[in-house]
């Protein structure tokens, strides 16, 4: 396995595996969800529930998907006539993996504990420095920001790789899409 396959496993995998993966990880999500009383406003917004319902995990969560999954097909279509919908489809779906993977640490109470402590320590800097703590906390944040960054990389490649982009201005148009998806998903979900 080479970065390449890494950083853009649609050039490299069959559609209909890519497919399959991104539904299995779709419908672990629900359990996921419920367990940690989050779901997907949008992808790249995971927001938490006051009560806890199936269904209040299931709505969103399949909006969340299907909103840049239509656009985005819309687009590509615009760009390149012979995008398929599959294609597509893989991009959004394999592209959240990493945050899906990422939702269960939310149900680690040391992770919260140590957060509390830093910020303890913020308010009184009078006492000792909670080195442990705060290393622990950087690490999360590093977790959590390349596990983001690396999602991004996989939707920005699984849309190149579907449409065949080039030109700078279709790059440009394609980030100014998904995040008109974003904001647009974030209003009806909240």
């Amino acid at each position: 396995m080479t970065w390449k396959t890494i950083f853009n496993p649609f050039e490299r995998y069959d559609e209909k595996t890519l497919f399959v993966v991104g539904i299995v990880f779709l419908i672990l999500l629900i359990p996921i969800g419920y367990w940690t009383n989050a779901y997907f406003s949008s992808i790249y917004r995971i927001a938490h529930l006051e009560t806890n319902s199936i269904f209040g995990i299931i709505v969103p969560t399949l909006i969340s998907f299907a909103s840049p999954i239509i656009i985005l097909y819309l687009l590509a279509i615009i760009l390149y006539r012979k995008t398929r919908i599959i294609d597509i489809l893989n991009t959004v779906l394999i592209s959240q993996i990493p945050l899906i993977v990422l939702l269960p640490t939310e149900k680690i109470t040391y992770i919260k504990t140590v957060g509390d402590r830093v910020i303890e320590y913020q308010k009184h800097p009078s006492s000792a420095f909670p080195l442990l703590d705060f290393t622990i906390m950087m690490l999360v944040i590093f977790i959590t920001l390349g596990s983001l960054i690396y999602s991004i990389v996989l939707f920005y490649n699984g849309f190149k790789t579907a449409t065949n982009i080039k030109k700078w201005q279709h790059i440009t148009l394609f980030c100014i899409v998904t995040f008109l998806t974003v904001v647009i998903c974030q209003i009806f979900n909240n």
